[in-house]
């Protein structure tokens, strides 16, 4: 699942690697996956690291070919790359305050659960047709 400006400005020294497949053009966070769920994909082998870049050198990049989901960038098929440090103004945290505030705020309905344990996340709406929700976190 893609990621939010806000949330690839925070973890810009994690890997990057795609959500989706994406076709040659300029990468945005919304072609980024949440770095959170590399440690499990990489333990079973699904996902190497190796040589990826940075969410960082990413945003803003261009994706030379095509590419399918969980391919982790490389600058093999990533031009360029971008430094960073060297953007040094406060451009990307204006866009990420506009961007946010342009997304209202979630309200939970009444009767709504949400608890988390053992690698699962179990979400219960008893609004509307009582929808239980659960997936791994």
């Amino acid at each position: 699942m893609s990621i939010e400006l806000e949330y690839a400005l925070e973890h810009k020294n994690d890997p990057a690697v795609l959500c989706c497949r994406m076709e040659p053009g300029e990468i945005s966070h919304h072609n980024l996956e949440d770095p959170a769920i590399f440690p499990d994909l990489v333990d079973t082998g699904l996902l190497s690291l190796d040589g990826c870049l940075t969410i960082g050198q990413c945003l803003g990049a261009t994706l030379k070919e095509v590419s399918d989901s969980l391919t982790p960038l490389t600058p093999a098929i990533v031009d360029n790359i971008q430094d960073p440090e060297a953007a040094g103004g406060d451009a990307p945290a204006e866009e990420a305050a506009e961007e946010v505030a342009a997304v209202p705020a979630m309200t939970v309905p009444a009767g709504t659960q949400m608890t988390f344990g053992g690698g699962v996340v179990k979400l219960y709406i008893a609004e509307g047709k009582d929808i239980s929700i659960e997936f791994p976190v």
